[in-house]
């Protein structure tokens, strides 16, 4: 099954900033859950998990602008 809108997805993550340090993880926890396709998580990140299978393990660089926005 792929990554595509009105599907459940549950993914387990590890979120750095640029100087490589763990601001967030899942790691020892639940994965995350969300509907793709229903703006539940930032628009950059959805867009590269898009298409996406089961299992597949990816490394993903969203900018500012396509997450939380500039400071």
């Amino acid at each position: 099954m792929k990554v595509a809108d009105k599907k459940v997805v549950r993914l387990d993550y590890t979120l750095r900033n640029a100087a490589g340090e763990v601001i967030d993880t899942s790691e020892g926890a639940e994965p995350l859950t969300y509907l793709h396709g229903a703006s539940q998580i930032v628009p950059g990140l959805e867009r590269e998990l898009a298409g996406m299978a089961a299992g597949e393990a990816k490394d993903v660089v969203v900018q500012p602008e396509d997450g939380y926005g500039l400071p």
